[in-house]
């Protein structure tokens, strides 16, 4: 730092100390800027004008005139701080550069970092110096979100707590204005507390009543904010259903969150996303019972059948069953399938999921890979369709491969059942084919892209690259984004 503010009980020791500094300055190669500097002399706590104070080289530093003031380590103050005018001024500088990062061309996860590491650090350089009550800090937080709704990165009944839980658990990471205030004002008391100097130890006794005075004070309770954020969102009786599906037995967390740590979405696709996770997508049952509007009918207005629920619509619709949820589960199979055939050397070369397209039959002298073909048996089985088959002729032994993209509710129950549904005819091809193994390893990510634990598994198991499930799970979150824009924000 190369500010310096010096206080002098008067105008013969205020000249003493400016030309220690000054001596001090040419030994080390610095001068003064006297452009930016400035003397202030406060008498009865008013501010007075006394004239220009001269240096020994002859050079002179202009007295402050009443109304005017100076900033000093990004605060506007004269004899004191102007506190309306210094919160005014954070405040505009903070949404300038919330509003600048959300109209980049970045992507959701690093919009919210960028404003983590740029617009956000420019207001708590205020913390524990302007007086920013609790009211303050949720407005502040309140415009912050409005300024995402009206961005398309966050639904305005989407469940608040998610904003500020971090990525690997299921949030989005955005730092909270009053927890971080609060630390903020915490390091200051820390660091006023370790030091031994008098006017430090003095501020240190006194700074029960300096906070007092309208700041923030820490939750009597003690509670960490993330935690804190947990419960509410766990507790609320619409949104806390995706956190007990998150949290089921069979889930994997980490995998399940990978759309999320990694932050390759859209801003505006993960901002649907999560409005889909939390049921808040304007559906006609939605906008009946949540919303008390009158809708003529909660039937699907695809099928006509059963009730338009986000859980029917992202998974349960018979009208478009052989359609969009078709091409979902095509896309997720088609990333397999590549990665499968450049395993075993039956690719050349890597094409984009979106448009490759995979051969009912490709094999070589070591491998054999069936894509949704019918398996021909001695005695016939109900279930002879498997979207993969990989038939291992060295090892003699094959592995069948379904997929499915059932509900998050449903996902022991979908690998259960394809585990089942496949059994007569893992029997099948083993004595046919005269195997030695036959398995069946059923791939599972739920329509909001939930892995399944086995998944995981089956996937390290085949040796497939890491990032396998990552084109996975992203082909599973566009297709239901997809299915829910075409269907409810078109009407």
């Amino acid at each position: 730092m190369d500010d310096v503010k010096l206080y002098a009980r008067g105008r013969k020791q205020l000249e003493g100390l400016l030309e220690l500094v000054r001596r001090f300055s040419i030994d080390v190669g610095m001068t003064f800027g006297l452009e930016k500097c400035a003397k202030v002399e406060v008498r009865r706590g008013k501010l007075a004008e006394t004239g220009n104070i001269t240096l020994a080289d002859g050079r002179e530093i202009a007295s402050l005139k009443t109304g005017d003031r100076y900033k000093y380590l990004g605060i506007h103050q004269t004899y004191e701080i102007q506190q309306q005018e210094n919160k005014k001024t954070a405040e505009t500088e903070l949404i300038r550069r919330v509003r600048k990062v959300l109209k980049s061309q970045l992507s959701a996860k690093n919009k919210m970092v960028a404003i983590n590491a740029w617009a956000i650090p420019a207001f708590l350089y205020t913390a524990g110096i302007l007086t920013w009550s609790k009211t303050d800090l949720e407005r502040l937080d309140r415009r912050i979100r409005a300024t995402l709704t009206q961005c398309g990165m966050l639904h305005p009944n989407s469940a608040i707590e998610r904003l500020y839980l971090p990525r690997k658990e299921g949030g989005r990471g955005l730092s909270n204005l009053e927890h971080s205030c609060l630390k903020e004002e915490q390091k200051i008391t820390d660091y006023f507390v370790r030091n031994n100097l008098p006017l430090h130890q003095w501020i240190a006794a006194n700074l029960g009543n300096l906070l007092a005075d309208g700041r923030i004070r820490e939750d009597d309770t003690g509670e960490d904010l993330p935690e804190k954020l947990r419960r509410n969102w766990e507790s609320k009786s619409l949104h806390g259903r995706f956190f007990a599906s998150l949290h089921q037995p069979e889930v994997d967390i980490m995998r399940s969150n990978t759309y999320l740590t990694q932050g390759y979405l859209f801003p505006q696709t993960e901002g649907t996303l999560l409005a889909i996770q939390d049921q808040v997508v304007p559906t006609r049952v939605y906008t009946k019972h949540i919303m008390k509007q009158d809708v003529e009918t909660t039937k699907c207005r695809l099928c006509n059948t059963a009730e338009e629920s986000v859980q029917h619509l992202s998974s349960g619709c018979s009208s478009i069953a052989n359609t969009k949820y078709l091409a979902r589960h095509n896309n997720m199979g088609k990333v397999v399938h590549q990665l499968l055939c450049l395993e075993n050397q039956l690719l050349d070369h890597f094409t984009p999921h979106h448009i490759y397209v995979p051969q009912a039959l490709t094999e070589n002298e070591h491998t054999k890979i069936y894509w949704d073909l019918t398996v021909i048996t001695d005695r016939g089985t109900e279930h002879n369709r498997p979207d993969i088959v990989v038939w291992n002729k060295t090892k003699k032994t094959a592995v069948i491969i379904d997929f499915a993209v059932p509900l998050d509710q449903n996902l022991s129950k979908a690998y259960a059942e394809k585990i089942a549904k496949y059994e007569p005819l893992a029997r099948q091809i083993k004595d046919m084919w005269q195997l030695e193994r036959v398995d069946i390893k059923p791939l599972i990510i739920s329509c909001n892209g939930l892995v399944h634990q086995k998944t995981t598994k089956h996937i390290t198991d085949m040796k497939l690259p890491p990032n396998t499930i990552l084109w996975m799970q992203k082909a599973v979150i566009l297709g239901t984004v997809n299915i829910i824009r075409q269907v409810i924000y078109p009407h």
